[in-house]
């Protein structure tokens, strides 16, 4: 039996969501659309998060009043993440692929063992990775992820201070970025003129 959640779709006036059993929803998004995905009720819940499509996802969460950045990161094909979204926030998918995208999820009211979840001792910031170029920019985050940027898209992500970030080059890393408290929260930083600094200086 279909169950609908509530939520916002930009773009586009449909998505589909159905109960694919009792612990897991599941969640198709169309070609190039974001799906927002909400419960103003609950005071935050815990979601894990499975990509069960063929291309990766985009995941982020943003205040729900602002529409801010808090946090975001690429979902390679394949792969599970367990998420906490604070209460007056939001989960975000995004569909930046030309097919559309599957997405099983489970859900628990309220932020499971937030109690025991020790705070970062080191400050992160979420901010957008952009590539303005119309050529594919492997990176390299160590302990992170190594996501690819799509030409003309953007990537958010949740870094700590001191986390570098290479660009790929034919498997040689090339430093581009150091996480620093030069950047701001919801910053937009054009890959491309990292690199081009980066290979010039070398």
């Amino acid at each position: 039996m279909w169950k609908y959640l509530s939520m916002t779709v930009f773009f586009c006036n449909l998505a589909l969501c159905q109960q694919g059993n009792k612990e897991r929803s599941q969640l198709l998004i169309p070609p190039k659309q974001i799906v927002q995905v909400e419960y103003p009720f609950y005071k935050g819940f815990t979601t894990k998060v499975w990509n069960k499509s063929k291309f990766d996802l985009g995941v982020s969460v943003h205040d729900r009043t602002t529409d801010s950045l808090i946090k975001g990161f690429g979902m390679p094909r394949g792969s599970s993440n367990l998420l906490i979204v604070e209460e007056g926030s939001y989960l975000q998918f995004e569909n930046r692929f030309l097919t559309t995208l599957k997405v099983e999820f489970s859900l628990q009211k309220g932020i499971s063992g937030k109690k025991k979840t020790p705070r970062p001792l080191t400050p992160q910031r979420a901010f957008y990775l952009e590539n303005n170029t119309a050529q594919t920019l492997p990176l390299v985050i160590p302990g992170v992820m190594s996501p690819k940027l799509n030409p003309f898209s953007r990537s958010g992500v949740d870094l700590p201070n001191g986390q570098k970030v290479y660009l790929n080059l034919n498997g040689k890393r090339i430093l581009i970025l150091t996480i620093s408290d030069s950047i701001k929260q919801g910053d937009r930083i054009d890959v491309a003129n990292l690199i081009n600094k980066a290979l010039n200086t070398n």
